[in-house]
């Protein structure tokens, strides 16, 4: 599987929930949760109405097994089930799944189903469904963006009727946000008898979902309608159109006429005054969960000198870069790379950048002194010790105007201490071949993922996603063990250890955790289910809004949703009064930040 295609398996993992979630020790029972405990139904509510919500694009396929976008993975997710589903509070709820338990060793998971869970065909889901899905990705994953979780599959075994067990070929300390709550169950009536699974479009998907497939009317919308016989109860939406909107620009003019119910984009900040105050409009706030960052190339000189990198740290000073680009909307890069709102997963006692490695230019000066990076013939720029030129490139993401600024910032840091640039702002598929050929001095970038786990694929020396080549392996040794052991203290113990090595070999410049700015409409539909890593277009959204025109008197003005509310932004310094830890949600958006903008370049060019 090449590099893009991982690229491609990051999305579909940080987009499956965009503004997605951690997946703590989820291994815990403290962690399991009901999930009927999730989804709201009051006498006041009456099923109907269309809910109108925008599509970045066409899907180019409906297929479970092989989609890359994250446009194709909101249709996908309201048509198939998986065995489990991340909460907004960061727990674990079974969507097919009644219950769970793994082994001591942490290889083996065993699922029990709920027993009512029809196919759209009005077939009986059982647990030859599960079998076979989980079998046929061990089979066949290799060739799809899920290499990296099918690798992990030995076996799928069928118990009884509505008992699966799933056998690993390792422990996976992520294995209920990455493989449970990720891969939709298929209908094995139908798949098994496919020629080539992998190939096809899959045009009129059968799943088990909240949503039925109705029918796709091409560059205008996909029409899913309420699957009135879902095993978690219909869902109080009548009708769920996917519009196809190309552009963010049309999507805000679309919002702003009322003819969408949701801007599923991140808002540019210049518009958030107009909405603020708008009639029936909701804002909310969301945290990426990975960063904006910089590769260093430790495969080129001087990058690959730790001086030079902490060199670099000591040229930009995050706090600026926070007010200077995100406008105040972010929170300064943690050393650690994991925001610090990502609890438990972020180590508290890890110091600041700023406290670390205080922005100062003479500093930075003396660091490139001591490594024999030195003006030699005056001319106001530094050499190596051989004499020739210092100069370095600095490629950035010319999709995202906020990373193009913070390359732009770093690139004046480089001039005063005395360092020759070039910073050029790229396309996504030039950036890509630069990372993934090495091709490369610094690139800045944007990603992560609401699962730790995610400081495998870039810091690792095996890591899929560490373009920068550096390797260090007291470093691997910590990721290794947060990644394989089930126990949450132990883990949490190891990726903390991990942020430390981080904060002390630096491979990557982190500069800030951005955070998004989404927008819903309130005169249609209400019920929304929001959090600080959930984007507004969501499993348990869908599940609970209810048509405002539909509600039957006495008005609902005495009962509570049992799910997070939504807060505005004015609101937003503080957590809701939920009993709910949400600084682990916000870690998941964190990452998701350059994938996000990978994923929207992407989808833009099919």
């Amino acid at each position: 599987m090449n590099r893009l295609a991982i690229v491609s398996a990051l999305i579909i993992a940080s987009l499956c929930l965009m503004v997605s979630a951690q997946a703590s020790g989820l291994e815990q029972d403290s962690l399991k949760v009901d999930i009927h405990g999730y989804i709201r139904r009051e006498p006041w509510m009456s099923p109907g109405g269309t809910l109108r919500i925008p599509l970045l694009g066409e899907a180019g396929t409906l297929n479970p097994l092989v989609y890359t976008t994250s446009l194709e993975g909101a249709i996908i997710d309201c048509i198939y089930d998986t065995l489990v589903v991340m909460t907004p509070d960061l727990r674990f709820a079974g969507r097919l799944a009644r219950d769970w338990e793994v082994s001591q060793d942490g290889r083996t998971w065993t699922f029990s189903l709920f027993s009512n869970v029809s196919w759209h065909d009005g077939k009986q889901l059982t647990a030859e469904d599960v079998a076979f899905t989980y079998n046929l990705l061990a089979k066949v994953g290799g060739m799809t963006p899920w290499a990296g979780v099918a690798a992990l599959i030995d076996r799928a075994e069928v118990v009884d009727d509505y008992t699966v067990r799933i056998v690993l070929k390792e422990p996976f300390a992520a294995f209920l946000y990455k493989v449970a709550g990720t891969i939709r169950i298929l209908p094995k009536h139908i798949w098994e008898g496919l020629d080539n699974v992998v190939t096809y479009k899959n045009e009129r998907p059968v799943g088990s979902g909240p949503f039925v497939f109705v029918e796709h009317e091409p560059q205008r919308y996909y029409k899913l309608s309420a699957n009135v016989k879902y095993h978690l109860g219909r869902p109080l939406i009548d009708e769920l159109l996917f519009i196809v909107m190309s552009d963010p620009d049309s999507m805000l003019l679309a919002f702003s006429k009322g003819e969408i119910d949701a801007v599923t984009w991140s808002i540019p900040y210049a518009s958030v005054d107009k909405f603020k105050d708008a009639p029936n409009v909701k804002l909310h706030k969301a945290t990426e969960a990975g960063a904006h960052f910089v590769f260093f190339n430790c495969g080129k000189y001087p990058m690959n000198e730790t001086l030079f990198r902490r060199a670099m740290y000591h040229l930009i000073n995050v706090s600026e870069v926070v007010e200077a680009v995100f406008s105040g909307n972010a929170l300064p890069g943690s050393l650690g790379f994991i925001p610090p709102n990502m609890k438990p997963w972020s180590n508290p006692d890890l110091p600041p950048k700023e406290k670390l490695y205080p922005y100062s230019v003479e500093t930075a000066k003396k660091l490139l002194d001591e490594l024999g990076l030195k003006d030699r013939n005056g001319d106001g720029w530094r050499e190596t010790a051989s004499g020739d030129k210092l100069e370095v490139t600095i490629y950035s993401f010319a999709g995202d105007p906020m990373v193009v600024r913070t390359a732009e910032m770093l690139s004046q840091g480089l001039r005063e201490a005395g360092v020759s640039v070039k910073h050029q702002s790229v396309e996504i598929t030039t950036l890509l071949s630069k990372l993934v050929t090495g091709d490369f001095d610094m690139v800045a970038i944007l990603g992560g993922d609401i699962e730790p786990d995610i400081v495998y694929d870039f810091f690792h020396s095996s890591g899929g996603f560490n373009f920068g080549r550096c390797s260090f392996p007291d470093l691997d040794a910590l990721i290794e063990k947060q990644r394989f052991t089930i126990d949450v203290d132990e883990r949490i113990s190891a990726l903390w250890g991990v942020q430390r090595k981080l904060a002390e070999h630096l491979p990557v410049l982190v500069l800030a955790h951005q955070e998004f700015v989404f927008t819903y409409r309130t005169d249609n539909f209400d019920g929304w289910v929001v959090g600080p890593f959930l984007r507004p277009d969501n499993f348990f959204a869908f599940m609970n809004l209810y048509s405002v025109k539909l509600v039957k008197t006495p008005t609902p003005t005495t009962t509570k949703p049992t799910t997070p509310t939504t807060t505005s932004v004015a609101s937003l310094t503080e957590p809701p009064k939920t009993g709910v830890d949400y600084s682990l949600v916000l870690v998941g958006v964190a990452v998701v930040a350059l994938v996000v903008v990978i994923a929207l370049y992407m989808l833009r060019r099919k």
